[in-house]
């Protein structure tokens, strides 16, 4: 089974909206509030209610201020903080970026560098894979705000999105990520509204210039509503351009749960994110083309650095690291540098819109001062992730289909975790999984 989360943006998108929807879904709001404190800021209430707008039930996530929001104490749980404060627009309602809806009243106006966000995020007891994302949104947001305003990405200062509750309201909205457990993120295209809205750099367009700025080659589209509001925020379409990897229909889903999250503006209809979490899988070997392979052709960045002077434990360290992070694959390869020095080159296949976490990575974990990237293209078979029933219990499988035949391949980690618990072979476990895959006749016909 796939799992595959959906978010549906018919009325925009924002990071308290996305925090609503994705706690909609069925998580545990303390649980995820008890996380969040896990960044180790205070001054902030949060409060996550369940309330009807045009008679449909949802979640409303709203973050105040209540006096102490420049106080940072990495590794501490301060107080509740969270989210719709937010930055900038109309969605989230605070004297953000863009002043709109209002809702909150942002007094924590202190301008942060990418640099001091990231310090704030890495000090944190959130998990580290809460973490990456967190900082590959504002990244995602930092590097817009630096095309948009003519300058370098360490020039950068936030204004809105730096305030601390907005910081907050992103790592919520990783947290909130994480804990899905999601294999696959798609989303719609975004609506957005019209109009000018009032922000600190004075009266700009909707769209404003950091969502168009991500738009371009995100690969996600966008529809004009006539509404005079802003319904897309920065913060809203950064986390959906880093977490999502296609624009476009909701695909054959099993439906398992629908999340709302509300917005904070009032455009005279429902206005929420709704997000659906819900399975893919092949019902029967029927349901697979018969005749020809399903490819699916993509594209993918290439990491790789030479690396002489890391230790084995920190490089083996490093993998477990990019893998978590959502790596493709990492894999070493001896070779000989200057001076005859036996080395590893490190090689990293990622999706092009996590190259920069990833890469962050590699420069934190390692010696290196370079990385060299390219875009390659590469074609995939179809996998679909079946569960078979065995007499020693379920055990997940890859299913592809290779001109016209069936194949599969156990998960190691199942087969594993099997032979031990029965006292088997690895190699034993392995084949009464394809047995009672393809039936009796296989070991027959071995």
């Amino acid at each position: 089974m796939e799992r595959i989360l959906y978010f549906d943006c018919f009325a925009g998108i924002s990071g308290d909206m996305t925090i609503g929807a994705l706690v909609d879904l069925g998580l545990d709001p303390s649980a995820v509030i008890k996380e969040i404190k896990k960044l180790g800021v205070n001054g902030y209430d949060i409060e996550m209610k369940k309330v009807s707008r045009f008679s449909i039930r949802g979640t409303d996530v709203k973050v105040t201020l209540n006096g102490d929001a420049d106080c940072i104490h990495a590794h501490e749980e301060g107080s509740p903080a969270h989210e719709s404060s937010h930055h900038q627009h109309g969605q989230e309602g605070g004297q953000h970026q863009h002043d709109q809806a209002g809702g909150h009243h942002h007094h924590d106006q202190k301008e942060r560098s990418l640099a001091d966000i990231v310090h704030i995020i890495r000090s944190s007891r959130i998990s580290e894979k809460a973490k990456e994302l967190s900082i590959a949104i504002f990244t995602e947001i930092a590097e817009a705000e630096a095309a948009v305003h003519g300058k370098k990405l360490e020039e950068v200062h936030f204004h809105e999105v730096g305030a601390i509750d907005s910081i907050v309201d992103i790592v919520g909205a990783a947290i909130c990520i994480d804990m899905l457990k999601v294999d696959r993120i798609l989303c719609s295209p975004v609506h957005e509204g019209q109009g000018f809205i009032q922000c600190k750099h004075g009266i700009l367009p909707v769209p404003v210039p950091a969502v168009i700025k991500m738009l371009g080659g995100s690969g996600i589209s966008i529809v004009t509503e006539d509404i005079q509001a802003e319904l897309v925020t920065p913060t809203g379409l950064g986390i959906l351009k880093t977490v999502s990897e296609h624009c476009g229909k909701m695909p054959e889903l099993l439906v398992e749960h629908v999340g709302y999250g509300f917005g904070k503006t009032d455009t005279g209809r429902l206005n929420a994110l709704r997000v659906i979490l819900g399975t893919k899988a092949l019902q029967s070997s029927e349901a697979l083309p018969e005749q020809k392979d399903d490819r699916v052709r993509d594209r993918v960045t290439l990491l790789e650095t030479n690396i002489d002077n890391t230790t084995g434990e920190m490089l083996g360290y490093t993998m477990d690291k990019l893998m978590k992070a959502g790596a493709l694959d990492v894999y070493f390869t001896p070779i000989q540098m200057k001076k005859n020095r036996p080395a590893v080159m490190l090689s990293v296949l990622s999706k092009t819109k996590d190259t920069e976490m990833l890469s962050d990575i590699i420069f934190r974990e390692t010696a290196t001062i370079g990385i060299r990237m390219q875009e390659l293209e590469r074609i995939t078979l179809k996998r679909e992730i079946r569960t078979v029933q065995t007499e020693l219990g379920e055990v997940r499988v890859k299913l592809v289909i290779v001109r016209g035949l069936e194949r599969i391949q156990p998960e190691y980690q199942d087969c594993a975790r099997l032979a031990e618990e029965n006292n088997l072979s690895f190699n034993e476990v392995y084949e009464i999984v394809k047995r009672c895959h393809y039936g009796k006749e296989f070991s027959e016909n071995l």
